[in-house]
């Protein structure tokens, strides 16, 4: 998993870190409703696109219900309240664990932040740029459902990656996130990940359907990044705090994921190497207008 990373960083072996004036590809990781598994989703692969050398940040955009924090083991002691109540910056927040993963974690139980009032908003967003910068990727693990909040996180982003399941109720919801964003942002395509499949068939049959109603009904491409079986060693990972992907890498949703890795991977490659682009927090700005 390091061929994008070791694109970015080979001309600066010799530093610790990746130079600040690299603006990251933004990967936002949305869906339509809870339960799909989209924070597990976002911490595995987090963990298999990050090194030591070139670490993957996760922002957990939840900003009232966090919890991407939790499958890596982590256990921060302040909150983003900490940073409204102007104790300090969101860099005091940063969590970084043993796997080439940084997490920003979100509130617990702070319905407040899951509806920021605009100065608030405003203030957030310009502090993401001192936890950001740096960062090989960044992965925003959004709030589930279409809140003009969680629209703006993802709007912000280079890619918007979808986690859904087969069932009927999830792939309806995951259709309507996918109108919501086509109507901010008409044209621009997505990426879909079926999750709890019981087999990779139930998975491309799934991607098929919203596919083709995306591409009939709203003009927007959908790509496929693959299914990940349903697996009871997921829930065993999340028990014990730790990626299913490290804790058991042979079962078969840690292969799924893996899969789905090298072809985000692949798309990550496309994106330029130095960009002349806004800041993400710049972005989110924007995005809220």
């Amino acid at each position: 998993m390091a061929k994008f990373f070791d694109r970015i960083f080979k001309p600066f072996q010799r530093h610790v870190a990746l130079p600040s004036s690299l603006v990251p590809p933004v990967v936002g990781i949305a869906s339509g409703k809870g339960g799909t598994g989209k924070s597990m989703v976002t911490v595995n692969l987090g963990v298999l696109l990050g090194s030591p050398r070139a670490r993957v940040r996760i922002l957990d955009a939840d900003l009232g219900l966090g919890n991407a924090h939790l499958p890596l083991g982590l256990k921060p002691d302040r909150n983003l309240q900490y940073f409204f109540e102007e104790k300090g910056s969101l860099a005091d927040l940063l969590q970084h664990s043993r796997y080439g993963v940084d997490v920003l974690p979100g509130g617990s139980g702070l319905s407040r932040l899951a509806h920021l009032n605009p100065s608030d908003f405003r203030r957030f967003a310009l502090g993401l740029d001192s936890v950001l910068e740096g960062a090989a990727a960044v992965l925003v693990d959004s709030a589930a459902g279409i809140s003009p909040q969680t629209l703006s996180f993802l709007l912000a982003s280079d890619l918007v990656l979808i986690v859904t399941t087969p069932e009927i109720t999830s792939l309806t919801d995951a259709y309507a996130l996918i109108k919501c964003l086509a109507l901010r942002r008409p044209g621009r395509g997505v990426s879909l990940l079926v999750n709890q499949c019981d087999d990779s068939q139930q998975g491309w049959r799934a991607f098929e359907k919203i596919r083709d109603i995306s591409g009939r009904f709203l003009g927007i491409h959908v790509s496929f990044l693959g299914a990940v079986p349903g697996d009871p060693a997921v829930r065993s990972a999340l028990a014990a705090r730790t990626p299913i992907v490290i804790r058991t890498p042979s079962a078969p949703a840690a292969r799924g994921l893996r899969a789905c890795a090298r072809r985000l991977e692949d798309i990550l490659e496309e994106i330029p190497q130095w960009r002349k682009v806004p800041s993400y927090g710049r972005r989110l700005l924007e995005a809220q207008r």
